[in-house]
Order: C-alpha cells, then sequence, then structure tokens
C-alpha cells in the first residue's frame, strides 16, 4: 500500500509539472503595423505635415515673386539698352544677372533647407515612433512586430534573438 501511494504521488506530482510546464509555455505573439495608416490617421502628424507645406509654399510664393521683379527689371532694361553707352549697359546687365544668380542660389538652398527639415522631421518621427512600438511590443507581449510595408522587423523580444547563436555558429564554421 505505500508503494502503490508513492507511485501516485510520484505521478501526480508528475502531471502537475508537466501541467505548469504547458501552462508557462510562453506563445510566441507577432504583430505589425502599418506606418503608412499612422502617417495617414495621425492628427499631429498631419498639423506637422501641413506646417511645412504652408511654409514651402510661402517661400515659393515669395520666390516666384522676386523673380517676376526681376523679370521687369530685365524688361525695363532691355528697352532702355539703345539709348545706353557700352560702359553702364555691361554694368547694368552683369548686375542683373547676379540678381538672377542670387536668386537661383538662394531658390536652391530654401530647397535643401526644406528638404532637410522634412528629413529630419520624419526621422524624428519614425524615432518616437519605433519607440512606442517597442513599449507596445513589451508592454502587451508580444514576440516580434513587423512594420507591414517592407516586413521589417521593429520590436522583437530578446528571447526570440539568435543573433548569438548565428555568429558562434559562423565562427565556428569558418575558423
Amino acid at each position: 500500500m505505500k508503494a502503490s501511494t508513492t507511485l501516485m504521488f510520484i505521478a501526480t506530482v508528475g502531471v502537475l509539472c508537466a501541467s505548469g510546464a504547458v501552462a508557462h509555455a510562453k506563445e510566441d505573439r507577432i504583430g505589425f503595423v502599418d506606418f503608412q495608416k499612422v502617417f495617414e490617421k495621425s492628427k499631429v502628424i498631419q498639423k506637422l505635415n501641413a506646417e511645412l507645406e504652408r511654409d514651402l509654399k510661402s517661400e515659393q510664393a515669395a520666390i516666384s515673386r522676386k523673380r517676376d521683379s526681376l523679370e521687369s527689371k530685365k524688361q525695363a532694361f532691355e528697352k532702355k539698352t539703345a539709348v545706353m553707352n557700352d560702359d553702364v549697359r555691361t554694368k547694368k546687365e552683369e548686375e542683373l544677372l547676379k540678381e538672377f544668380k542670387d536668386l537661383k542660389r538662394y531658390a536652391n538652398d530654401k530647397e535643401e533647407e526644406f528638404k532637410r527639415k522634412g528629413s529630419g522631421l520624419m526621422q524624428n518621427i519614425m524615432k518616437e515612433l519605433t519607440d512606442i512600438v517597442k513599449e507596445i511590443g513589451e508592454k502587451e507581449g508580444y514576440t516580434a512586430i513587423v512594420e507591414r510595408a517592407t516586413g521589417g522587423v521593429l520590436y522583437m523580444a530578446t528571447t526570440a534573438d539568435i543573433t548569438d547563436a548565428v555568429v558562434e555558429a559562423y565562427d565556428k564554421r569558418n575558423k
């Protein structure tokens, strides 16, 4: 009788351990995020984009007005060239060319500035979004979260990281 009680105890402990192991086995959760949709739906991102667009259009309008003014100046100059002496005409022509070059350089500089602003804004937004995805991944217990369009991994639980094992195997294989 004592042997059967001991056997029953061992069997019960075995079943409990096995069921506990199953209960504690972590199920992989993989999620995804669609950043295109985030950019389309986020009120804050839309506002930032609208502000940048407004500033760009304002600057383009100012450049266009300056270009129109220079064109008028050029037309007035061309009407007077017949009555100007060569030195004055050459000097005025050089001044106009310089003003057009300066305006072109200014327009190019502003275009580059807005590209940098847009790129910097995008980088800041993406960094913040990636941090948010990581926080959600950790809080909600995801193993990995991928970006829908590219399939790039944005967050992965450290338990799913096999990088060290790959490095070790590669180094061992390629001694």
